[in-house]
């Protein structure tokens, strides 16, 4: 899907002579493109991709509204030296400066026409509000994943090891048409469920384990994130306890959920509900973020979430409670958020489920 007259109404909007472009995401975003190393570049007249012999094709089929401008460097004809070639004479010149090194701006900004001045911009946040196009994608996305956890409860038992479910799970979504793994699954058991990013292991799960899934299938380009947490035989009252307050953490998170707040004001409601609860210490990441064609992107649900939250805004809902040396519970759904508030991407249940 090609936005590429947004970036003009972006030059318009910062008085800007051109843009030039190295971000991937934005790129694709933009143009429909969907390779690597290239640079996108636009002035009030053209809208150009600069790429080499290895993309130059494809870059042509799936960016109907861009030129496509191949440089070689047996030639000699670098992509930045062309990207600057593009913008002639142009005064104000704005770049994704996150994407560059150091030495990749230095680089461009000698090739500049005396005079230019070279400002970073940031247009990630073009991304936060999706349309029903990118809504059908992550639907799908989501669906793919549940399919896939639901037939890996199936076969879930005492003795497995986590790399051996990480490894079905992702294949699972493979089968069911998944373009990839959103990030690297994970799958932590036992006292390793206190680690919110845990890699899994040969580790094999046991009878009074805390079991934790984080996993994302791919569609279309675009994510899908959900945690759910399981416990191996018969939930005793600790496993009750710790999964309860999670619980009702994320349902308060999805029903506060409300267009007009900033993600900031979000993540306080929770972490204040935990905190009261006398938790506070043990819930040590944010409460979400933004999801889309990358797995992390705006809006950010945490403590340094300005962003106002808006209609079709995707973002998780994941509190977490992790004690040390003992185990954790993570529940995490993405939601779309509507005019009437927050609703969940994933069909999978909440409900504390006993592997018996």
């Amino acid at each position: 899907m090609e936005r590429t007259g947004q970036i003009f109404r972006v030059l318009k909007q910062h008085n800007l002579d051109c843009v030039i472009l190295k971000d991937p995401v934005t790129i694709r975003y933009l143009t429909g493109f969907t390779g690597d190393s290239t640079l996108f570049y636009a002035d009030n007249m053209k809208a150009v991709l600069i790429t080499d012999g290895r993309y130059a094709q494809q870059a042509g089929e799936e960016s109907k509204l861009c030129r496509v401008m191949e440089y070689t460097q047996e030639e000699g004809l670098r992509q930045l030296a062309a990207a600057a070639r593009l913008a002639g004479q142009a005064k104000k010149i704005a770049f994704d400066g996150f994407s560059f090194t150091y030495d990749e701006a230095k680089e461009l900004r000698s090739y500049l026409p005396e005079g230019a001045s070279l400002e970073s911009i940031d247009l990630r946040y073009m991304r936060a509000v999706k349309s029903e196009r990118e809504l059908k994608d992550m639907w799908q996305a989501f669906k793919i994943a549940d399919g896939a956890f639901e037939r890996l409860l199936k076969e879930l038992k005492a003795g497995m090891t986590e790399i051996e479910l990480a490894a079905r799970l992702e294949y699972y979504m493979r089968s069911l048409g998944s373009e990839g793994t959103s990030f690297d699954t994970i799958v932590a058991s036992g006292y390793r469920s206190a680690l919110p990013h845990a890699r899994p292991t040969d580790k094999a799960v046991e009878i009074g384990d805390f079991v934790t899934f984080d996993f994302g299938a791919i569609y279309g380009g675009y994510h899908s994130d959900t945690t759910r947490t399981v416990v191996m035989g018969m939930a005793n009252s600790w496993h009750k306890e710790i999964y309860t307050l999670v619980e009702e953490a994320h349902y308060r998170g999805i029903k506060y959920a409300k267009a007009g707040m900033k993600g900031s004001e979000l993540d306080a409601m929770i972490r204040e509900y935990i905190a009261s609860r006398g938790y506070g210490k043990y819930f040590i990441h944010g409460l979400g973020h933004g999801v889309g064609l990358e797995i992390h992107e705006l809006p950010n649900i945490n403590r340094r979430g300005d962003m106002v939250l808006e209609p079709s805004m995707v973002f998780t809902i994941e509190p977490g409670i992790y004690i040390p040396g003992r185990g954790g519970v993570r529940i995490e759904d993405t939601v779309v958020l509507t005019e009437d508030g927050a609703k969940s991407l994933t069909g999978l249940k909440k409900q504390l489920l006993e592997i018996v």
